[in-house]
C-alpha cells in the first residue's frame, strides 16, 4: 500500500471508526474539508482537515480521543475541529470565510451536513478578509526581519504563508463575483489578478517555490509584499449592507 493509499484508508475508515468508538451516541457528525476534499491536498506536507460535532465535547472524552488517537492524528497529519451543533451555527458570523470553504467544499463521512443551516454574508465575510490580508501583511514582514537576510529561513517563511493564503484567494472571488470558484489553486489565481486588476505574479511564483522550483526569495518576498498591500487596499475600500 503506497503513501496516499495509507492516508486515505487513515482518514476515511480509521479515523472515523475512532471517532465512533470514542463518542458513540455523542458524536452527530463528521465532515472533511480543505485541500484534502478540493483535490490541493499533497501527502507529508498539507493536512486533513475534518469537521467532528458533538452533542458535549467533554473533557473526557476529547482526553480520551487524545491518548488512543495521538498516532493517527500525527502520521497522517488529521487537524479535528471539534464544535457542538450550536457553536458552528452561532459561529458564522466570525469565521465566514472557513465556513463558505465549508459548506461549498466537503464530505461528509458521518451523520448530516451540518454547514446547510449557515447564514453566511459577505459582509461578515469582508471583515474577516481583511484582518487576514493585514495580518499576513505584517506577519511576512515579520518573516522578512526573523530571516536575517538567511535564504533557506526566509523561503520556509514564505511556504509557510502561502499556506494560509490558498483560503483568501478563494473567499477574495466569492467576494467580488457571483461566478463559480476555479477548483485548482493555479487557476484561482489567475482569475484573482484578473478579477481585481492586480499582478499576481509574486503569488504564482509563490506557489511554484511551495511545489520546490528554486527562486530568488527575496524579491519574491518584495512581490508578495506589493500584492498583498493592494488587495488590502481593494477589500477596504469595499462595502457591503446587511
Amino acid at each position: 500500500m503506497d503513501k496516499v493509499e495509507k492516508i486515505k484508508k487513515c482518514v476515511e475508515e480509521s479515523y472515523p471508526g475512532l471517532l465512533k468508538q470514542t463518542f458513540n451516541d455523542n458524536l452527530l457528525s463528521i465532515m472533511l474539508y480543505g485541500s484534502y476534499v478540493s483535490g490541493d491536498f499533497i501527502p507529508g506536507l498539507s493536512d486533513v482537515n475534518i469537521l467532528v460535532i458533538l452533542e458535549n465535547p467533554a473533557p473526557d472524552g476529547l482526553g480520551l480521543l487524545g491518548i488512543s488517537g495521538h498516532r493517527m492524528m500525527r502520521n497522517c497529519r488529521i487537524t479535528p475541529l471539534i464544535m457542538t451543533r450550536t457553536e458552528f451555527i452561532r459561529s458564522a458570523d466570525v469565521f465566514p470565510m472557513e465556513y463558505y470553504d465549508i459548506r461549498n467544499n466537503n464530505r461528509v463521512l458521518f451523520g448530516s451536513d451540518e454547514t446547510e443551516a449557515l447564514s453566511l454574508t459577505k459582509k461578515n465575510l469582508r471583515h474577516q478578509l481583511e484582518e487576514r490580508l493585514r495580518g499576513t501583511t505584517a506577519s511576512l514582514r515579520q518573516v522578512i526581519i526573523a530571516s536575517r537576510g538567511k535564504k533557506k529561513v526566509l523561503g520556509a517563511g514564505l511556504k509557510g504563508i502561502f499556506g494560509s493564503l490558498k483560503a483568501v484567494f478563494r473567499n477574495l472571488l466569492r467576494l467580488k463575483s457571483s461566478e463559480e470558484i476555479p477548483a485548482g489553486t493555479e487557476e484561482t489565481i489567475r482569475k484573482l489578478g484578473s478579477v481585481f486588476d492586480i499582478d499576481v505574479n509574486g503569488f504564482q511564483k509563490l506557489l511554484a517555490l511551495r511545489k520546490g522550483e528554486k527562486l530568488d526569495v527575496g524579491s519574491l518576498a518584495a512581490e508578495v509584499l506589493d500584492s498583498l498591500q493592494k488587495l488590502v487596499s481593494a477589500v477596504d475600500a469595499m462595502e457591503f449592507g446587511d
